[in-house]
């Protein structure tokens, strides 16, 4: 019985040996386990670990140290955020003046432009009207003296016919006055007298006296045969 026993202890302790075994190889295989841990893991074993503390307490002034460093690198990166943001506002502000200045520029080159515009409209228009002026003036003269030249009857139907009685008041107006007094008496019929009976009026309100008859100190028009 006792044999028995001593052959089961065995039996456990191989087996506990051959998976440590294992356990060992599969440390090894995957990394976890080399032979710088296994001499750390003997030092603890040999009761040697308090002289490592110095070792690790070596390392921490490192560690400390770099965290300066670190602080040190946010300080320039924060100040190169700054910089860039103060960058960037400056420039904005700089678009925004430029763009101010460049609308004032353009509104003031359009009301130039418009004022340009306005005095050249100007010039035409008066250039016309004196061009109008002076081709009336011309017509005018034209007229004139085609109607001196007609034979009177002939001048009386134009004048009655074919030019406005405002013309034709003007025209008489600067008539010879024996001219005038021929167109007057070749006005035979009724609406021919009452066409120059309108006429004379309007001359007689000029108070020009170079058509006779207009003002009583000539003769009238004649009223029939």
């Amino acid at each position: 019985m006792l044999k028995r026993f001593y052959h089961l202890l065995a039996l456990l302790a191989m087996i506990n040996l051959f998976a440590v075994a294992g356990l060992i190889g599969y440390l090894f295989a995957s990394g976890r386990l080399n032979a710088e841990r296994v001499e750390q893991m003997a030092v603890v074993l040999r009761g040697e670990f308090p002289a490592s503390q110095p070792a690790a307490a070596a390392t921490q002034p490192a560690e400390r140290d770099e965290k300066p460093q670190g602080s040190g690198e946010e300080i320039a990166e924060h100040r190169e955020k700054k910089e860039l943001l103060a960058l960037q506002d400056s420039r904005r502000v700089r678009e925004l003046r430029d763009r101010d200045l460049l609308d004032k520029r353009i509104q003031l080159e359009t009301r130039q432009l418009l004022e340009k515009l306005e005095r050249k409209e100007n010039e035409l228009r008066q250039q016309k009207q004196v061009l109008e002026k002076e081709g009336e003036q011309a017509g005018f003269e034209r007229q004139l003296d085609l109607l001196s030249k007609t034979e009177p009857k002939l001048a009386m139907q134009l004048l009655k016919n074919q030019i406005k009685e405002p013309d034709a008041v003007q025209l008489l107006m600067k008539m010879d006055e024996n001219r005038v007094k021929a167109i007057i008496n070749a006005c035979k019929k009724e609406d021919d007298k009452a066409w120059i009976g309108r006429i004379l009026n309007q001359i007689g309100k000029y108070g020009s006296s170079t058509a006779p008859g207009v003002d009583g100190s000539g003769d009238r028009a004649p009223d029939g045969g």
